[in-house]
Parts: structure tokens; C-alpha cells; sequence
């Protein structure tokens, strides 16, 4: 099973969305999804800085 059935499944199955923060084309929303992923469970280390 390739990423994107996992991602798909996870979404149907789950209601849980699996991003790739460099997906998203929209800096707002990819900014929002950094900040929100950042405040639960603490910032990246390591890595590129998307969004930054």
C-alpha cells in the first residue's frame, strides 16, 4: 500500500488527515497547519523549515 492509500485510508476511516506541510500550496493555510502541529506536539527538529 503506497502513501496516499494509507493517507486516504486513514481519512475514511479515521477522520484523520495526513498532510504533507510541503502539499499545501497556500502559505496561510500551510503556516496554520505548522502552528497548529507545532502547539500540540512541540516544534520540528531537524529537517527543512517549510514555512519559515
Amino acid at each position: 500500500m503506497d502513501i496516499d492509500a494509507m493517507r486516504a485510508a486513514a481519512w475514511h476511516r479515521h477522520g484523520v488527515a495526513a498532510l504533507a506541510v510541503e502539499d499545501i500550496t497556500d502559505p496561510w493555510l500551510r503556516q496554520a497547519v505548522i502552528n497548529e502541529a507545532s502547539r500540540r506536539w512541540g516544534r520540528r527538529h531537524g529537517g527543512d523549515q517549510h514555512g519559515r
